[in-house]
């Protein structure tokens, strides 16, 4: 049996009301992070993949934040393909602002409903069902299928794919993330992230000779804050195999969000979350607090935007680094970049685009093992981190069929 004949036979067994169905159970556990309790998700999914007879292996870093690792085909094999997800989801919000049940898992209309049916109970689905599927063909993989769902993603990976990583859990050749993108999107690449506590210390003093006595710490805040946003003048220098697909993404950023936005796929962009000061309305603030989220953009690098910041902060107080990750990339002529594109063609009809993502994700991790690692998932983007969450019923089919033939494509 060729390569086309043994997919066509795969494919033959495709049941795309359990990826629905799937989807749906996986969204009626609710996996909130935080706190980031995977227990009972991780132990639904274990079970589903038991039921075919498949060896899962859990793996609780710190209480309750459990991760699943699953393996299938050639033992012994280099060429290993990861199939990545994340089971927790984000908090819901103010309840009274959902039209539905965040955790219902509803399907009406042509679209799932609930909190993580886009990020990435959806998507997450797809990969589980695309394994689960290759189970009893697993003599004709050459190479091994990895499934890694991970606990932690929305708070940093520390306890999930940082964990496994480190550990050697989760290595592989290539890795396939079932982020949310969009069935026209390849995501191959994404800025680093710099959170730092900045601290500014001033002379109190009675707040009716303010501001001829003391020194006000948060208008000296005022003016680091003023100075701190000079960082998003620099302007990277972007390899030469992302200058096309960096120029596609800042027309995507400017279609879907606005021109100016769009400058954050080659400059730093700063966000300041937290800001605290002052004891009392009539004195004179000896200290105030600013915590801070800087993303680093591919062609500058985290160091040098720390040794920026400290320059800077030097003048008012001292700062305080809680992580500096390095922006990433996987090169777009990469195998699993190659290979996805040529299922998403096959399966939906359309021509996908890499691009490069504004924000971060587990990706990092593998990319820092360097492992090849690409984000590709459905996606209504519209209520991801809101209210209201969805996805089409009909990109979560494609999305797991497309990973059931990447799977295919890249192990036969």
């Amino acid at each position: 049996m060729g390569e086309g004949e043994f997919k066509e036979r795969v494919f033959k067994d495709f049941h795309k009301e359990e990826v629905v169905e799937l989807a749906s159970r996986l969204i009626k556990i609710p996996s909130v992070n935080p706190p980031g309790d995977t227990s009972k998700i991780a132990a639904f999914v274990k079970n589903y993949l038991e039921e075919e007879g498949v060896t899962v292996e859990l793996c609780e870093p710190a209480e309750k934040k459990v991760n699943l690792i699953a393996e299938i085909g050639e033992k012994g094999s280099d060429r290993v393909l990861v199939l990545n997800g994340h089971l927790d989801v984000v908090p819901i919000g103010d309840r009274s602002r959902w039209s539905f049940d965040p955790f219902s898992g509803e399907v009406r209309d042509g679209y799932l409903y609930g909190r993580g049916a886009s990020d990435m109970k959806g998507g997450l689905a797809g990969i589980i069902y695309a394994f689960k599927k290759l189970v009893k063909f697993e003599d004709r993989l050459k190479g091994r299928l990895k499934l890694v769902c991970v606990a932690d993603e929305e708070t940093g990976g520390t306890h999930g794919a940082a964990y496994l990583v480190e550990k050697g859990k989760a290595l592989g050749s290539s890795v396939l993330i079932a982020e949310p993108t969009g069935m026209d999107l390849i995501n191959i690449g994404e800025k680093g992230a710099i959170w730092a506590k900045i601290i500014v210390k001033g002379i109190p003093g009675h707040g009716s000779l303010s501001p001829f006595i003391g020194d006000n710490a948060i208008v000296k805040s005022v003016n680091l804050i003023r100075e701190l946003m000079k960082i998003t003048e620099m302007k990277a220098e972007l390899p030469k195999d992302l200058l096309d697909v960096a120029e596609y993404s800042r027309n995507l950023l400017e279609k879907s969000v606005s021109r100016e936005a769009s400058k954050a796929i080659d400059h730093p962009t700063i966000n300041f979350g937290i800001i605290k000061g002052g004891t009392k309305v009539n004195i004179i603030p000896d200290r105030c607090e600013l915590e801070i989220d800087v993303r680093v953009p591919i062609g500058l690098s985290a160091a040098e935007i720390t040794s920026k910041i400290r320059e800077i902060v030097e003048k008012y107080g001292e700062v305080e680094f809680a992580s500096a990750g390095e922006p990433n990339y996987t090169a777009p002529s990469s195998e699993i970049v190659k290979v996805v594109e040529k299922n998403v063609k096959e399966i939906i009809g359309i021509d996908p685009k890499p691009f490069l993502e504004w924000a971060s994700s587990d990706a990092r991790h593998f990319r820092k093992a360097d492992i090849p690692t690409i984000h590709y998932g459905p996606a209504e983007m519209e209520g991801i981190h809101g209210y209201n969450e969805r996805v089409k019923v009909e990109d979560l089919i494609n999305a797991a069929k497309v990973y059931l033939g990447a799977a295919i494509d890249y192990l036969t």
